[in-house]
């Protein structure tokens, strides 16, 4: 593992495998949904839409590399935007020389703006609008936050989205779009010095002046709490979400949750399976997780009630389970098993050399961490038994959530 930090801020993270047939190429931009300003929201998103519109160089970005033989992809986050390609080794350089145009010299042409924001406009709408429970995020990060966090990555609203032009997606890629706001990974069988000697080559015609994105300062203030009631005409059941702040990503405290959020509804012998499906016929389906921004997350509990069901029951339902948790603690053999299930997770992930890409800038960008795998073991084998009840003591309390229902019409 390599790791080198180029004069003009940007940084790479190369891993080497001589048993691989294919490179795997993922930069990572710091900016995200919460570096955008609440009067203009979804414009991340958007650019990234943009990003596959073509470059000075490479008008056709699609098929350069369909030419290439190469898989790719995008996503945008919170806090960051990940863009990545997997191709024939022969071709790293060609790839290489893609992803500096685009983000030196992008093409953002007012008829593909025009275009693009149609096609977002419906997909806010097949995602946020139209499916029943489609705007649970919308409610359930406004009761959650006070910041920057507050709306989904695709943009508050369809008016947001539709007010976004060619002069605001410039200037959101000059600001953002920078050597010094991204981070490079790479995975390969090339050789490294290769592999480093090409990216300075290729990234040192990119001398823009160096950057530094402003770091979203998150503060318990940050947190808030809430509840909300919301009746709709297409759904049957009532459907319930509860919310709790957890800490930043890859964290301790948050491996830590994703553990909790494992025993709470991870199979048929887990805890809210146990109380809500099995013993008290209150709900049909129950399951949580966490979330993985690198700031304000949460650890989310979703339930579906039986016709009929009341919320005050499913509450004290959950309640009752919580206390006799804290109250008689993890068997020895629970422990073990929550522990290898999480270690095994992280280990089949990373079998895909894409995935294990996106992570390696993810994880850091979160911690400045570049062995993921050996980092995730030492937090694991750090956590004892004593470890997650004492989290689960302090944690599981329905009073520090926000609370999201939906109830049929």
């Amino acid at each position: 593992m390599r790791h080198i930090r180029f004069a003009n801020g940007l940084e790479l993270i190369v891993h080497t495998d001589v048993r691989l047939k294919n490179t795997v190429l993922n930069i990572l931009y710091k900016v995200g949904s919460a570096q955008e300003d609440k009067s203009q929201t979804g414009l991340a998103h958007f650019l990234e839409h943009i990003m596959f519109e073509g470059s000075k160089a490479f008008p056709n970005f699609d098929e350069e590399l369909q030419t290439m033989m190469a898989e790719n992809n995008a996503f945008t986050g919170q806090d960051y935007t990940c863009y990545y390609e997997v191709f024939p080794h022969r071709y790293f350089k060609r790839v290489l020389q893609i992803e500096m145009d685009r983000m030196c010299h992008l093409s953002i042409k007012t008829k593909s703006v025009q275009l693009q924001s149609s096609v977002i406009q419906e997909e806010f709408k097949e995602t946020s609008i139209h499916p029943p429970l489609a705007d649970v995020w919308h409610h359930l990060q406004k009761l959650c936050f006070k910041n920057t966090y507050q709306w989904p990555v695709i943009g508050k609203n369809l008016a947001h989205i539709a007010s976004i032009d060619k002069a605001s997606l410039k200037r959101f890629y000059k600001n953002f779009y920078q050597p010094s706001n991204a981070i490079l990974t790479i995975i390969t069988a090339l050789d490294d010095e290769t592999i480093i000697a090409d990216v300075e080559q290729v990234f040192r015609t990119n001398q823009q002046s160096l950057y530094t994105a402003p770091e979203i300062e998150m503060t318990r203030n940050d947190r808030a709490t809430g509840y909300k009631r919301l009746i709709r005409s297409n759904i049957a059941t009532p459907h319930f979400y509860l919310a709790f702040h957890i800490e930043d990503f890859a964290s301790r405290a948050y491996f830590l949750s994703d553990m909790l959020s494992d025993l709470l509804t991870n199979g048929e012998s887990s805890l809210l399976y146990k109380a809500l499906i099995l013993d008290s016929k209150l709900c049909t389906d129950v399951t949580s997780y966490t979330t993985d921004n690198i700031h304000c997350n949460l650890l989310i509990i979703e339930g579906k009630l039986f016709s009929g069901a009341d919320f005050e029951d499913v509450y004290l339902a959950i309640k009752k389970a919580f206390k006799h948790l804290i109250e008689n603690g993890l068997t020895k053999s629970r422990f073990e098993t929550l522990h290898n299930k999480a270690l095994s997770y992280w280990s089949f992930y990373h079998y895909n050399t894409a995935h294990l890409a996106q992570n390696m800038a993810i994880f850091y960008q979160a911690r400045s961490v570049m062995d993921i795998h050996k980092y995730i073991a030492e937090i694991y084998h750090s956590i004892g038994k004593k470890d997650l009840e004492n989290h689960i003591a302090n944690f599981l309390r329905l009073d520090k959530t926000s609370r999201l229902e939906y109830m049929p019409k």
